[in-house]
């Protein structure tokens, strides 16, 4: 009888292992090929996302498009950043300074998530753009992006390093599981 009780444990802490092991496996794939953990740094994002907050972000599978937040691996600025696609490959997309507005293919953008008035700057890379007065117009390019941050005036996006490669863009950030500031929750 103890021979058969000791079996009977064996057995238990094996399943368990196995177990365990297909969880961790489970676990690592997901994140490594599916799901990605991204923290935000700089205020570029905010009123959207803050600086420290925790995302996770969707990278299997997923197709960029217009008003996603996104995970980019710049390589004009040599980090990852995280940005809103604004024009996907060959849109027209004007920003008027004056009227505080973001047009694109000739339809103002609903911008809630902007939280003040844009102010033009001298930073904005003119290589990127057709500029009149306070009227930047870009044209983007098949197979780039257009990226800006929410936070217009601390942003530096895609108005001073140009487009974006579909192949910059890591992937969507979804969710956000920690912040100091803002509300855990679905990513919009």
């Amino acid at each position: 009888m103890k021979g058969s009780r000791k079996s009977s444990l064996l057995d238990d802490l094996l399943d368990f292992a196995d177990t365990a092991a297909v969880a961790v496996l489970v676990f690592v794939c997901l994140f490594t090929f599916v799901l990605s953990n991204v923290t935000v740094v700089g205020e570029s994002m905010e009123n959207t996302l803050y600086n420290g907050d925790r995302l996770v972000s969707r990278k299997f599978m997923y197709t960029p498009g217009r008003g996603d937040v996104v995970i980019i691996s710049s390589e004009n600025m040599h980090e990852v950043i995280i940005k809103r696609i604004i024009g996907e490959p060959n849109d027209t997309v004007e920003i008027d300074y004056e009227q505080n507005s973001v047009t694109v293919n000739g339809e103002k953008l609903e911008e809630p998530y902007v939280s003040e008035t844009m102010q033009q700057r001298d930073v904005f890379a003119q290589v990127f753009r057709e500029a009149s007065g306070k009227k930047y117009v870009y044209k983007v390019p098949f197979g780039k992006y257009l990226v800006l941050g929410d936070n217009r005036n601390h942003s530096t996006d895609g108005r001073v390093f140009g487009f974006v490669t579909r192949d910059e863009i890591v992937g969507k950030a979804v969710f956000r599981y920690y912040s100091e500031r803002g509300s855990i929750g679905v990513i919009e």
